[in-house]
């Protein structure tokens, strides 16, 4: 592998329409640090983005600019998932707009917003930072939409302090389709809030999610907790049915409710044939059919694979800075460069001729367009070189001219 010694032009026409957000000081580290951490063999710090950049200045002011351009990196984010939504358009496709939250754990007491929680996955508390995401889930496509570190209340300055559910209703107020574009709104229960079930109405959204047991509904003339309700009328109820997803019998009931606090809604509760927990998934949708509410919801995984790449191959949870502006802008880049890679597979699969097909589509892959990135990037930096050399140069001058510039992975 070789230390990047420029931009790629493949690359710069790619990123070329984000320029209006940055200035001529600004442009030069978002493109740089965004191909670092797509390059980078070492873990995606600064200290190791850095090591595999030939040019440009010192890490330092890399992290200014992180520091710094927190708010133009958001803005950048959402521009550019817009964009690839305009590039898969197909009319009739539904828009899946995810909301749920994950954690990084961290070990410094000093860094900002960091906090001690309750960890559902392991069942233990754990200390560090909460993390809201939004992404859009367009034709199989995952296109991370906006992102936010949630603050506690002690940590926050005056009446600056905002909850996750506040969080994502401003994350999906920002967002705006097209009004021929069906949209579904699909998160977990902690999100099941009035005000982006409301929201959804106002804007002709279907929002879909899940109950708790401690929800209070009104099904008929009964009123009581959805836990309560499941317990002595699930397996009583005369009317369930058995509905086939993905390989999978689930039984089911439907039946219109009133939520305590969110209006009329379509109420199904579900249970696998293979377990016992019967789930209490709601849509404000009234009209929708029962497999689509339940094949709609099983979309809301795509969030959980996206934080696992992006974990795992983009940096999401590398950042070891202490400030909260520094921390925010490593996630963003990591969601910009999951949308880079998308963008590149668009445009390749269109400059061979193809159609963005189902079957096409299923073929992405963030480690194949990761390893793509880097090949582009190989390619130029040798093209660099010849660039350099003058015609009458030896080849051995030549290969010590190319292996000056491979790094060590």
């Amino acid at each position: 592998m070789f230390k990047m010694q420029r931009i790629p032009l493949k690359i710069e026409l790619l990123l070329s329409d984000l320029e209006i957000f940055f200035n001529t000081y600004q442009w030069i580290h978002f493109k740089s640090l965004l191909l670092s951490l797509l390059l980078t063999p070492y873990r995606a710090t600064i200290s190791g983005m850095t090591r595999v950049i030939s040019f440009g200045s010192h890490r330092s002011k890399h992290n200014e600019f992180l520091i710094d351009c927190t708010k133009i990196l958001s803005q950048a984010l959402r521009f550019y998932a817009m964009l690839i939504l305009k590039l898969l358009y197909k009319e009739g496709e539904i828009v899946y707009f995810i909301i749920d939250d994950s954690s990084n754990k961290k070990r410094g007491k000093h860094i900002k917003a960091a906090f001690k929680f309750f960890d559902h996955l392991t069942k233990t508390f754990a200390f560090g930072q909460q993390i809201v995401c939004s992404i859009i889930e367009y034709r199989g496509i995952i296109i991370p939409y906006a992102v936010e570190i949630y603050c506690p209340k002690e940590q926050s300055k005056k009446n600056r302090f905002r909850k996750k559910t506040k969080i994502a209703e401003d994350m999906l107020k920002s967002f705006e389709s097209d009004k021929d574009q069906a949209v579904f709104v699909l998160c977990d229960s902690y999100y099941a809030t009035s005000a982006l079930m409301n929201h959804c109405r106002n804007n002709s959204y279907t929002f879909i999610s899940m109950l708790k047991e401690n929800r209070v509904v009104t099904i008929g003339r009964t009123t009581m907790k959805m836990g309560k309700y499941i317990r002595y009328n699930f397996k009583r109820h005369k009317n369930k049915k058995t509905i086939a997803l993905k390989k999978k019998k689930y039984l089911y009931y439907s039946c219109k409710a009133i939520l305590k606090s969110g209006g009329a809604v379509k109420l199904v509760l579900t249970k696998d044939l293979s377990h016992k927990t019967v789930k209490a998934i709601f849509t404000t949708n009234t009209a929708l059919p029962v497999y689509r509410i339940l094949q709609a919801y099983q979309k809301r995984w795509s969030i959980e694979v996206f934080f696992k790449m992006s974990k795992q191959y983009l940096g999401f949870r590398a950042s070891q800075s202490r400030t909260l502006e520094a921390t925010t802008s490593t996630i963003l880049l990591s969601m910009l460069s999951y949308n880079l890679l998308t963008h590149l597979f668009i445009l390749e699969t269109s400059e061979k001729g193809k159609y963005l097909t189902k079957k096409r589509i299923a073929q992405f892959s963030v480690l194949s367009m990761r390893e793509r990135i880097r090949q582009i990037i190989n390619l130029d930096t040798i093209d660099y070189c010849l660039e350099q050399s003058r015609d009458n140069i030896s080849k051995n001058k030549l290969s010590d001219n190319i292996k000056q510039y491979l790094m060590a992975a």
